[in-house]
């Protein structure tokens, strides 16, 4: 690693000054702040851990880091059981925990979680070099940091491949067991394992570590991605194979024998092999890439248009960097101008390519044009963005339909997006149509219970038995008054 600049220095160390602040606000502020940093930090943020480490007793961090991390389950555990859960209880994070329990007037809790602070930098930042920085976390400062340590790798995922890789090589024999059992939770154990992954910037980075660790089991891998279509993986994969010097020199001979046809001279070193293998396929990717500019070339001539942005997107995916450059954004320019209402989506890759390759007026104009569509999608969902055209105008004056645009929002003529109203209220119809729907057929379902006719009462001998509590119900007979009664 490069010393840092004074610069960053004074920068990282006013961040760590606001960790240890009397103030609560200005400690939670910082602890939010730890994700907010560049990779152009990782050289401040390994000197400065690595003069913690020198400066401090390591069973003193420990033993408070342990108290911390006693309360922090403490209050875990209290706050379970206040909700009436059971169960195991979960650590919670432990610089989350130092900032709760916070002792800014002591040193040693101010060294605690600056390391604690820098760790996360780094496990943001996520690059080889940090990567480097969070292992030596566990190198230099020892077991009380290692769980710490791995649950930040495992949150990297991936990207914590490439250091692990290079670990596996490092003087200490428990750091070497270490990063194998690391890789093997990762599921990059072995390398036909480790490079699978979709990230090119990682890919290469893992190729790039098989060859500063020199593993011959993985030269024949790091070979293969010699030839690779992406540049990034390509160049790394070469640079490998020039770490791997003469261990990979069995896999070079192989390769070339089966690309040419014929085994290499024995005179030759594994250098020399490399280098007339690397040339071979240089001359073989660079003839079907022109193949292929060839072919757009001619659909070009014949007007499918179509056909020849097809042929020149997978020129550009195998040579990035192709020499015909000016050609290929005329050829772009004119596929977006003629495409531009037709299909927007594939004229605006478009135009980004000609800003790419353009080195004339073409890439003025393709900005024009560029800026013109974004403010017309806008447009479609009710945004009139004037900036965008105005912009539009200033790159290209000639742009009639920016200048058209600009016209119709002066008339208020923005598109309204009144879809979601009108599948809010066609939802609601057809609700309300199933509900009317319902009921008329649930009420001609429906037929009517016949109506018993009343039961006759048994005819028996017996004398029906009177019920002494109801009472009688009443008849002519007993509502009219008796005939002698005297009033």
């Amino acid at each position: 690693m490069p010393r840092p600049t004074p610069a960053d220095l004074q920068e990282l160390d006013a961040r760590l000054a606001k960790l240890c602040s009397n103030d609560d606000a200005e400690r939670d502020a910082a602890r939010r702040e730890v994700l907010e940093v560049s990779p152009k930090a990782v050289p401040a943020l390994r000197f400065r851990l690595a003069a913690i480490a020198d400066s401090t007793k390591h069973d003193e961090l420990k033993e408070l880091l342990l108290k911390i991390r006693k309360k922090g389950r403490d209050d875990a555990r209290d706050e379970q059981a206040a909700e009436g859960k059971r169960g195991h209880v979960k650590t919670p994070d432990y610089f989350e925990m130092a900032i709760e329990h916070a002792e800014p007037k002591s040193k040693l809790w101010c060294s605690l979680a600056s390391v604690l602070a820098e760790s996360r930098m780094l496990t943001q930042i996520g690059t080889v070099e940090a990567v480097r920085g969070l292992i030596d976390v566990y190198v230099r400062f020892g077991e009380f940091l290692r769980v710490d340590t791995q649950l930040q790798l495992e949150a990297l995922g991936d990207r914590a491949v490439p250091a692990l890789i290079e670990a596996r090589r490092h003087p200490a024999e428990k750091i070497v067991k270490w990063s194998a059992r690391e890789l093997d939770a990762l599921g990059k154990a072995i390398p036909s394992e480790a490079v699978q992954m979709t990230d090119l910037q990682v890919l290469a980075d893992v190729l790039r570590a098989f060859g500063r660790v020199r593993d011959p089991d993985a030269a024949r891998i790091v070979v293969s991605f010699s030839n690779s279509e992406r540049a990034q993986v390509r160049e790394a994969s070469r640079q490998a194979i020039a770490m791997l010097g003469e261990v990979g020199a069995w896999q070079l001979r192989d390769t070339y024998e089966t690309v040419v046809g014929k085994k290499p001279p024995r005179d030759w070193n594994w250098e020399r092999t490399a280098r007339e293998l690397f040339g071979e396929f240089d001359r073989l990717r660079s003839a079907e890439v022109a193949k292929l500019y060839e072919a757009g070339a001619a659909a070009r001539e014949h007007g499918d248009l179509e056909g020849m942005r097809r042929a020149f997107d997978q020129v550009l995916t195998r040579n990035p960097d192709y020499p015909k450059q000016n050609e290929l954004a005329s050829a772009y320019l004119d596929y977006a101008q003629k495409n531009l209402t037709k299909n927007p989506v594939n004229a605006l890759a478009a135009l980004r390519r000609v800003e790419r390759l353009g080195k004339d007026d073409s890439a003025k104009v393709a900005t024009s044009l560029r800026l013109t569509l974004e403010a017309e999608n806008l447009a479609e969902t009710g945004i009139a963005d004037r900036t965008l055209l105005t912009r539009a105008l200033e790159a290209d004056p000639n742009n009639a339909r920016a200048r058209e645009g600009l016209a119709r929002f002066d008339r208020g003529e923005v598109k309204q997006d009144n879809s979601s109203r009108y599948y809010g209220a066609g939802a609601i119809g057809l609700v309300a149509l199933g509900g009317i729907a319902f009921v008329l057929l649930r009420g001609r379902g429906a037929s009517p219970e016949p109506t018993k006719p009343p039961e006759s009462p048994p005819t028996t001998d017996a004398e029906p038995t009177v019920n002494s509590e109801a009472p009688e119900p009443p008849t002519a007979a007993n509502l009219a008054p008796p005939e002698n009664e005297e009033s």
